[in-house]
Parts: C-alpha cells; structure tokens; sequence
C-alpha cells in the first residue's frame, strides 16, 4: 500500500468528521442492524481487518456472530452506512437474487473509480449506468456462445497442449503450465492470441497489468481506505501509480484490439470482433473489451484475478492432500473413455465424476473468498432467523463465499476435499445444487476439460524434493499460510509430480497433440452473419 502522508489538513479533516459523527450518534435514532464487532468512532471496523486473509477475518465473523453480520469498513462505506457481510445461502439468495431490483448496484471503489479508470466502469467496481449494462448484455451473448459449445474446439486444444508441457518436464514448472493454459484459452478466444508459451510478451502483459489493478482495487490500497484523503493536492504518489497504469493498460489493450479487428486474427470469430462489429444495435463497443477480458480471465463471477489459474492449483493441492478419491474417478474415466484416446467434451454427459470434482474445487478453497461487493440503492427490511434488520440506502453487502460454502449444515466435512459429496447413490450428480457463486461458463468449461485430461494422464502425486528454503521435505498445507491471502486468494506455488500412468497413455496424448486441429480460423470459424 502506498504510504499515506498524515498533513495538518488530513488531521483537521479526520476531527471535524469525527465531530460530525458524534453530534449525530447521539441525535439520530438509530435501527436495529445485525449484530457484529464493535468498532472504533469514524474508523469503524477498518483496523480491525487485516490487509491479507480479508475473508477468513469474514469468515470468522460470520462464525461467531451468525449469518448475517454488520461492521463498518469505512472506506467501503461512509460512517453511516455499514457493511453486511452474509453467511448464510438461503439469506444471500432471499438478498441478491430475489430482491436483486434492490441490491444488484456495485459500489465505487474511489481509488479506480477516480484514478485508476476514471470515466470507465469495472464490473465490481463502479456505478452502474447504461456503459455496465451494454457490456453485461455483449457478454451474455458471447456466453450463450459458449454455452452452445462454441469454443470447446480451443478449450481441447489448450488442454491438450496442456498435457504435452507437463509430459515434457514431469511437473517441474506445473504451477506456470496452469497460468499459461488459463491465460492462453482466454486470450484466444476474446483476441486471438494463441501462447503456446508463457512466456509470449503480451501474455506476460496482461498478467501484470491485472495483478497490478488488483493491487489497485484492495480496500486497503491508498485512498480506498480512507477516500477524504484525496482532497489532498497535488502530485500525490497513488495518483502517478494510477496514472502509469492507466497508460500501460491502454496500450496493451488497444494492441490487443488491433490485431483482432484488424490484424492477423481479423477472420477469426473472437470476443472483440463481436464487440466491434459496428451494425449490432450497441454499435462498436471497443472500449469494453479490456473490462470483458477482465471479468473472463479473472474472478470467481467475473471479477478479480485468474479464477481459472488458481481452481487449477487448488484442485492439484487437493490431489496431492487427499488422493483417496482419485482410483474411483480414474476408474470412471477409464470405464467410459478407455486407454487409446483422451477424455473430450462429448464424454461429459458420462464423466458426473469430473462435474462433481469441478464443484467441491470450486467450493473447497474458492477463489474469490468474498464475492464481488453489492450496494442497495434503497433502504430495506430483511428478516433472519425470527428478527428483523434495517438495511439502509447505500450499504454494502458481501455474500462471504468462504462462510457459505463452508457451512457444517450443508457440508459435512467441509474443510476436506470430498468430490462424492456431490453424488447421489447412483454416482449421478445430486439435484437442487446450490451455489451463490456459479462458474463463469467459459471459466467452468476450461477447468472441466483440463482435469479430465489431467486425470486419465497422470497420476498426480507430492515431490520428494526438497523445499529450497529449508532443505527439509516441502511441507504441503492447505491453511490460510500455503494461499497468498489478496482478493483472489490462490495458493502459494508447491511442487508436484506428474507421472504419467503408463508409456501408452503419453505416447497416446502426444499422438493426439500431434494429429490435432491448430488453425485458430478453423478452432474458432467466423460466423456467416459477421
């Protein structure tokens, strides 16, 4: 976080709103909130919250205080207005679905509403006006796309050329191998821009500039956490970090653009062609493009970073701290795909074991810990378990991923990796699944197809080799230490072995990698119409 220069203005502004606040703490009555940690005058709750692990601190509350939680983040919120957080399944979806006319506002963070990207909208990030809502609509129709199946052909594609780096090194660079194929399928798809690398400059691009917005958009990053600071003036170090990265991020996404407008990807069928076509009603909507890509290659529901990338790595952590449930999935994929091909998309209707792992991955170490932030734009009444609470105009309301798919009510076990979980006694998948979170469908897709082949190739299994750092055996965790703890919590890089289960299976994926289909015009053909 950039330091914060505490100048005689900043102290006189922090008493006259401290004044304020107690002047109107004893004259406005105040409504009954849910209960919640009690905070500090003007500051609230916000030196309580740490600046990582901001979902198990969440999480925590909603342990100890119920379902339904209010504190006060101040710089989320004004010293009127508190935070919900919401624990509970049945109460977010009674919130944000059910009453989402109320509560599907996103709040502006000030940092990237004011500096950072001023004059744009992240979704997640800023108010919602018709720029948000022609970019949700663009959106939707180019997951209805997928959906329809549309970019399975890249999606196999990218996994099998997944299979090939990890037969060609066993492993060692595993953890860069699940960035690249994330990262590439992605930006394939929306410019183009195939990396059968990693190390491809524009990929490295896209990866900083989103791990720097990241930084940006923390409640704790520069005037997010106290937003009166900015009347400060001047040349003030968070606005030239902002501004430098407004620059790189324009550039790379207008190259981006280009090559697929009207470079070497023109004829191709990609997110940005659809978005540019100027005889849609929306017109060109260029300028969306960057927040799309965004919200793609990010969050769990479509915002924050590489959800993707960071499902995979859990998902290897899981196979590596409870294998248990591996010989009945490979035993499944064996059953219906064989030895002499690898799993493809058409075997998915047979394969509800992999479904089932797609899901307890997503639910066990969630990406997005948190969910993206809500605000209510009237005030409302919502009842919690035979009481009723005031939820005023303007508050901000996170659904804690972590607390609700945690639940000991709905899971029983729910620290551990327990795919059957989700498997009725027919080895079918159980009906009335119910998530607050469900998967970004191209998101969900890419992490489907690469476990399957990840499964029927390898088995997947700890390294013997030292830790560096130590010189003792790595020691594998999963607690909040082994995750990086930012808003898109991923775990902290570990080693792993990928032993291929016989010499016929990697000569098979080889074969298959080497007959494969490589032309992106035909891996994602343009429509007729366009």
């Amino acid at each position: 976080m950039d330091r914060l220069p505490l100048r005689p203005v900043t102290i006189a502004v922090i008493a006259l709103l401290a004044g304020v606040y107690f002047v109107r703490s004893r004259t406005v009555p105040r409504p009954r909130l849910p209960p919640g940690p009690p905070g500090l005058p003007l500051l609230g709750n916000v030196l309580q919250a740490p600046a990582k692990h901001l979902a198990t601190y969440f999480r925590g509350l909603c342990k100890e205080y119920g379902g339904f939680v209010s504190l006060n983040l101040a710089g989320f919120a004004s010293i009127y207005m508190p935070v919900f957080l919401i624990g509970d399944i049945r109460l977010a979806k009674e919130v944000l679905e059910k009453r989402s006319a109320k509560f599907s506002s996103r709040p502006i963070v000030p940092y990237v509403r004011y500096h950072v990207d001023p004059g744009e909208v992240y979704w997640g990030f800023g108010k919602q006006d018709e720029t948000h809502f022609i970019a949700r609509k663009l959106t939707a129709g180019q997951m209805a796309g997928v959906r329809a199946g549309e970019t399975e052909p890249l999606q196999q594609f990218e996994a099998l050329l997944n299979m090939t780096h990890l037969l060609d090194d066993g492993g060692k660079d595993w953890f860069n191998h699940m960035e690249r194929v994330s990262a590439s399928t992605v930006l394939t798809a929306a410019f183009g821009l195939h990396c059968p690398t990693g190390q491809e400059p524009d990929l490295r691009e896209v990866i900083a500039c989103n791990a720097e917005f990241i930084s940006l958009s923390t409640p704790s990053a520069s005037v997010n956490f106290l937003p009166f600071l900015d009347i400060i003036p001047g040349s003030m170090s968070w606005r030239k970090r902002a501004q430098t990265h407004r620059k790189r991020e324009d550039a790379l996404y207008d190259r981006l653009i280009t090559r697929a407008v009207s470079g070497e990807a023109s004829g191709m069928n990609t997110w940005a062609a659809a978005f540019t076509r100027e005889d849609k009603p929306e017109g060109d909507q260029r300028r969306l493009m960057n927040q799309f890509t965004l919200a793609a290659i990010e969050s769990a529901c479509g915002i924050l970073f590489h959800r993707t990338t960071i499902s995979m790595h859990s998902f290897v952590l899981a196979c590596i701290l409870y294998p248990e449930w591996i010989p009945r999935v490979q035993k499944e994929i064996d059953i219906i795909v064989g030895e002499d091909r690898l799993p493809s998309f058409t075997d998915r209707p047979r394969l509800p074991y992999i479904d089932a792992i797609v899901r307890e991955t997503l639910r066990w170490r969630p990406a997005v810990r948190f969910g993206a932030p809500h605000q209510s734009t009237a005030d409302d009444i919502v009842e919690y378990k035979g009481k009723e609470y005031f939820i005023p105009k303007g508050s901000i309301i996170f659904a804690v991923t972590w607390a609700i798919e945690h639940e000991q009510e709905r899971f029983e076990n729910y620290d551990s990796f327990q795919p059957e979980r989700f498997l009725d006694d027919t080895n079918n998948l159980k009906a009335g699944y119910e998530t607050i979170c469900p998967g970004i469908p191209f998101a969900e897709r890419t992490l489907w197809i690469n476990i399957a082949m990840m499964l029927w190739t390898f088995n997947i299994r700890r390294s013997d080799e030292p830790d560096p750092k130590t010189g003792l055996p790595f020691k594998y965790d999963d607690s909040d230490s082994a995750f990086n703890g930012e808003l898109s919590n991923g775990p902290l890089e570990f080693p792993a072995v990928f032993e291929p289960r016989s010499v016929h299976r990697a000569e098979v994926a080889r074969q298959e990698w080497a007959e494969c289909e490589k032309d992106l015009n035909v891996l994602l053909p343009r429509h007729k119409d366009q």
